[in-house]
């Protein structure tokens, strides 16, 4: 999956985010920053050593899935969406 595919699940999620008005500030805050992190990753993708950087963000993102499930399933099936593209980028 090319870059842009991430990118572009990048853009649901923060669609998703701006129509899910009650998603409380600390989770809104780790939404945004997950998004910065991920972009930040895409930025530097030809680093040598991003295996611990890759399972970190890995990790957040299926805790932010897990969060999300019962309030708010759109913002859980966008973070699993990129989750995914994640994946099949091998990130």
């Amino acid at each position: 999956m090319p870059d842009s595919e991430l990118r572009n699940r990048l853009l649901d999620l923060h669609a998703e985010l701006e129509r899910a008005p009650r998603v409380d500030p600390e989770s809104r805050r780790l939404l945004e920053e997950m998004a910065e992190d991920i972009d930040a990753l895409l930025e530097r993708s030809d680093e040598a050593d991003e295996g611990a950087e890759h399972a970190s963000l890995r990790d957040r993102l299926t805790e932010l899935v897990r969060e999300f499930e019962e309030e708010h399933p759109s913002l859980a099936t966008a973070v699993g969406r990129v989750a995914t593209a994640l994946a099949n980028l091998g990130i």
